[in-house]
Order: structure tokens, then sequence, then C-alpha cells
């Protein structure tokens, strides 16, 4: 595993630099992450460029056996470019200009801009891209965060009606199939279409609140950006890929924050790169990110090129507290569990300047290495004993299916909200299987289903034809898919189907949704599930897509006009079974509802039980079971196992109980 930091070296004094290279050195990581951030020192002058400083850092660093991450500096353009070419800058939904003083004020579509972009990845290519102490490259960094995805600007505007006219042909069929006609918004030619005036950025101003667009325009807007920002990041992977053939990626930010598309944006990538910065006070990591992650490049190894280091004040002076002891060493390990195969901190030092300034760090603004800087010299050690296991695989047989049409639309016109958020509930199901003892992973609709049995499809918002027959087949071939309310309601063009929902798939569920509203705290109603014979009663929540028709009923209502009608549904259908959730359950309910299909799939629960902030993660190694198991409690806990279990890193055998202490975590090999 790479492990490492994020580290600035144009920050530095040389006295400075002196210091922290000796304590990078003496820390035992691999790998360090530079360059983001520095354009104005790579290119201090148009055409003038500098990489001897940067050059000397990787080479010292290098002979001491640390390699290094480069990144292209695109997000944040120099002084003499901007002021040269300020038609380069950003403009938000509000028609405002970002102007330089921040960071990612950049138009990614602008040509200019990226003929700059072009030149100085160009200069890196050149000058490192067959460096020995080079690991591999970072283009830009975390494209679209902080509400910079969706320029607005004149060349945006011009060439989101550019790809609108490719993609329609004509105004009169984009007119027809975005339902133009409502509010009586037809066009008379592309010319006159605007960029959608509010957005769904994370952290965005809304130009207009009371301001209600056409759904199918803010899709496609939605689709235009993010393969806009992929566009300009081929550019440069394109040139680097040109020059070197170390691996070549970019880093993320969350499944979605960004609302770019990670399925196609990381096709021409080596691997898949993303930021996460969980709590590590007292709290569970979620590994949803991480199963996500994986299916990005069908179960490939990704990268995660800035985690959490540490308490501090972060931008507004309230920041993360401080992890527990031991907590960066088991968040590190746990990467390691879910498929990581790089993992650096950000960042080694605390600014003690600039907009993130006394922000968390491995080692404090004063240079003194202390608690955390220790923590992870003793976790580079703790990774060269896992080294063997990183070549484990997974072979889990459950699946969680998303996609990011349904994220948007469910964005543009939420349902529910904020109770119901489509990526949220995702991760439920995901958290709740997990904890049945069923490790699942995360994929796209466009994955090979082949090697699962059990496909768990929440809320389907937009599920075109081809989808459907996809799912229909999966099923009729002897699978069994559960899918959730808000199933097949709309089409791709974010235009809700005209037959019964859930629309197409009638036939596969054996069921017809005959009415719907949202689960308020005042219409609140039981359910009753019978699972072989086990009753379970919950509330339900969230949503109610109220079922009827041939399938035999898992659950029905128990109370108020509802009472006696199905709301999950099971349906045999070809070799396998199709069931329908039309409602969420409490937990316990839920839980059953996921152990009962995974044993109608036939999938084999792990060896190891945890439950509730334990968590067991199963790989497999020359046919043989490991488990990673990680007590995210503050107290010492304890996980059972139903066969003797052999302690990787202590040597010693457990025969049914696994001691865990707080923050701690056991890495075992399955006996029998």
């Amino acid at each position: 595993m790479r492990y490492g930091v994020a580290y600035y070296p144009e920050h530095k004094t040389p006295e400075d630099l002196e210091h922290d290279l000796e304590l990078l050195i003496s820390s035992g990581i691999n790998t360090v992450r530079m360059g983001e951030f520095a354009w104005c020192r790579m290119e201090p002058r148009e055409g003038v460029y500098d990489f001897d400083w940067l050059e000397y850092v990787v080479g010292r660093l290098g002979e001491a056996g640390i390699r290094s991450i480069l990144c292209t500096p695109t997000a944040c353009p120099p002084a003499w470019l901007v002021y040269r070419y300020p038609e380069v800058l950003y403009v938000d939904n509000r028609g405002e200009n970002r102007p330089f003083g921040g960071r990612r004020f950049y138009c990614y579509n602008n040509e200019v801009y990226r003929k700059y972009s072009a030149r100085i990845t160009e200069e890196i290519g050149k000058r490192f891209g067959r460096n020995p102490y080079v690991y591999g490259f970072q283009i830009d960094n975390e494209p679209a965060q902080e509400a910079s995805g969706r320029c607005c600007c004149p060349v945006c505007r011009e060439k989101f009606r550019k790809w609108l006219r490719k993609k329609y042909g004509t105004i009169e069929e984009y007119n027809r199939r975005s339902g133009s006609i409502f509010w009586g918004q037809e066009y008379e030619s592309f010319d006159q279409i605007q960029i959608p005036v509010n957005t769904i950025e994370t952290g965005a101003v809304q130009a207009l609140p009371l301001y209600y667009e056409n759904p199918s325009l803010r899709l496609e807007f939605e689709r235009f950006a993010s393969e806009s920002q992929i566009e300009y990041q081929n550019i440069q992977e394109e040139i680097l890929h040109r020059w070197s053939r170390r691996p070549v990626t970019t880093n993320g930010t969350g499944l979605a924050t960004n609302s770019i598309d990670y399925y196609e944006s990381t096709r021409t990538l080596d691997c898949y790169g993303f930021d996460y910065y969980p709590g590590l006070r007292d709290a569970r990591i979620d590994s949803f990110p991480y199963a996500f992650a994986r299916g990005i490049r069908d179960g490939a190894p990704f990268w995660v090129m800035e985690f959490m280091s540490g308490g501090g004040h972060k931008f507004g002076g309230t920041g993360r507290v401080q992890p527990n002891p031991g907590a960066l060493q088991q968040a590190v390990v746990h990467s390691l569990a879910h498929g990581a195969e790089m993992m650096l901190h950000f960042q080694f030092r605390t600014f003690p300047f600039g907009a993130e300034q006394l922000n968390y760090a491995i080692v404090d603004m004063d240079g003194v290495p202390r608690r955390r800087y220790r923590e992870m010299k003793d976790t580079a050690a703790l990774l060269k004993k896992l080294e063997p296991l990183g070549k484990a695989g997974f072979e889990n047989k459950a699946a969680i299916c998303v996609d990011y049409a349904v994220h948007w639309a469910l964005r543009i016109k939420p349902v529910n909200d904020p109770d119901f958020r489509y990526l949220d509930y995702a991760g439920r199901l995901y958290r709740i299987l997990e904890e049945q003892g069923c490790n699942a992973d995360v994929i796209s609709y466009g994955a090979d289903f082949s090697k699962y049995r059990l496909l768990i499809l929440p809320a389907a918002f937009i599920l075109e034809e081809d989808k459907r027959e996809k799912f229909r087949n999966f099923v009729a071939e002897g699978g069994i898919l559960l899918a959730t309310f808000l199933t097949s309601v709309k089409n791709g063009d974010n235009v809700g189907y005209t037959d019964i929902l859930p629309a197409g798939l009638t036939g596969l569920f054996g069921a017809e949704v005959q009415e719907v509203e949202p689960i308020l705290c005042r219409n609140h109603n039981q359910v009753r599930l019978n699972l072989d014979g086990e009753e379970f009663v919950s509330t339900d929540g969230m949503w109610c897509d109220l079922l009827e028709g041939s399938a035999k009923a898992l659950g029905t209502y128990e109370s108020d006009y509802k009472k006696g009608s199905m709301i999950i549904s099971e349906n045999a259908y070809g070799k396998g079974t199709a069931c329908y959730l039309g409602t969420d359950l409490e937990e316990e309910a839920l839980g059953a509802l996921l152990r009962y299909l995974c044993r109608k799939s036939g999938i084999r629960r792990n060896a190891v039980k945890a439950g509730g902030r334990l968590e067991v993660t199963r790989r497999i190694l020359d046919g043989e079971e490991y488990y990673f198991v990680f007590n995210f409690t503050a107290e010492d806990a304890a996980a059972e196992t139903e066969v003797p279990m052999y302690d990787y890193l202590k040597g010693c055998v457990y025969e049914k109980e696994i001691p865990m202490k707080r923050n701690g975590f056991a890495v075992l090999r399955r006996m029998s």
C-alpha cells in the first residue's frame, strides 16, 4: 500500500524544508503528493518554467525510498494568466464572476484556459514523466468542488446550445421530448435556450429560489457540465500519458459532491482517486464510499488522495476534533481492507497562512512531531506486515446499484426533501446489509450483473428501457432483485412515464403502484412483515408506493385506510425472484428483510459476526478467507466467530470470541 501525506514545499523556507524532509524520511512513509496549487512557482511568468525546486524535493525523498505523486496545478491559475485573460474566469449561476484570490475560479470550457492548462501539463510531463522517483500524477484538484462545476459564462452557454443541437437534431424534437409546451416554454431555435438559473451544486446560492424551471433542461445541463469537466480532464490525461507510463488519476470529492459522473470520468484514467474526511473521534467510518470506489472500475483498487489527519481549526474555527489514539491507524487499515491501494493524509504540517491556515495536519504548525506523527510512523511499519493481504480479492455476491442521472433528477426535483436523499438511502441499505453479515459491492446500472446473486435497486427514479431489460434478464436467469419505492417513474429525458408504475416492470414484480405519498410525521402507519413464518412489525417511512397485484405480499399495512394493502411484494419471474419495497422500514425489520433475501439468494453470511459500530469485511487470498474486524466504539468490545480464527498480527487463535480494543482492529484467517 502506498501510504503518506500531502506536502507543500513551495510554502517553505530552506530551513523549514530541510526540517520537514528529515521528518518525512524518518516517518517510514513511502509516498508524498505535491504541486496542486503551485502554478505560480512552476510558471512564474508566461512561458518561463521553474521546476528545480520541485525536482530537488522529489530527488531527496526518492533517494530515501519515498515516491512522489505530482499534480497539475490547474485548480489555481497564476495572477498573470487571469489578469491578462480575464475571460477565463468562472461565472456562477447568479452571473457573478469568481475573481482571482481564492481557488477554482476558472472556466473549464474556455479555450484560452484549456491552452494554458495543456502547456503547463506538457511541461510537467516532459520534466517528470520518466523520473524514477515519480509514482504517478494527479490532474487538477477536486474538480468542480466548492460550486465550481456549473459555469454559466458565454462560452459555456454557447457550447451547451451546440450540445443540445447535436443530441436532439431539431428544436421541435427538443420541445417534444422535454415537454416545453408546459407553461408555454416552446422554443423557436436552440439559440433561445439559456443555462438554468438555479443549480443543485453543494453550497451554491440560488439566483431565484422561487423560479421553477423545466426539469428536462436542468438534467441536460447536469449531463453537459459533467461531460465538459471530463473533456477538460482528458486534455491533461492524454498529455501525461504521452510523456509517462506512470498512473494518472484525479481526486473526486464524495460520491456526488461535485456532480461529475465518476463512472464516465474514470474511464480514461488508470484508477479512481478521491478525498475522504470522516470523523475519527468515537465515530464509525462509513465504508459505503469505499465500496463505491471499488465499483467504479469493476473491483479494481483505488487511491485515497486526501484523508483526515487530525483536529484543527478548519475554515471557520469549528474544525474537526482530534482523533482518538489509534484511530488514524485503524482508519488506514480500514481503507486497505476495503480495497485502497493508496492512502495519503491531508496534510503533513499545519499551514500558518492562507485560507486553510491552522488546519488539521499530521504535524502541528511548530513542526514538533507528536502523537499523530508517531501514529503515522507506526502505521507505516504495520503496513509492511499487511502487504501480502493487499492482493486479497472480493467475492461479494450482493450489490447496491446507483446511477448519476437518478441522483441529479432527485436533487433537481426532490422527493420528501430532506428526509429522503437518494445516495444516503443507498448507503443505509448497504450498511444494514453489512450488519446482517453480507458485504456488498456498489455498482452502476452499466456494470456486469452476472457475478451477483442479489441486487438492490434503491429508488431507480429514472430507468430507461435498456436498463429495465437488463434487470429483467438478471431475475429471469436466477437472480434476486429488491427494488424500492420510486422505481421507474421517469424516462431518460427526466419526463414521467404515463404507464402504470413501476413503468415497464409491473410484470417483473407482479405488482402495480396504486397511489403514492410522502411519509411525514403525521401520516405514519404500521407495517407487518411475514418472512418464512417470522413476523416483524415496523413503522413506515420516507415514502409510500401502495401496491396491488398477483405477487405474494411479504408486507402489508396494519392501520388506517391502508390496512390490508400490500406494501412489500415478492414475485417469481423466470428462474429468479423480484421484490418491491414500497416504503422504508425501521432497522430491525429492514435487516430481517435483507437477511431473508440473502438466504433466498444462497449467500453465506460472514463467519465473524459484528453489529452496531463493529464492522466485518471479508477478503479472499489463495482460496483462504480473511476477515478484517473493526471496533469503532469508544469502549472495548467483542466480536463472535462461528469457527476458529487465527489472528494474523498477534499469532493467536480465537475459538468463539474476538476481543476488540477501543478503536482497535483484528486481521483474521479462517481456520476451517
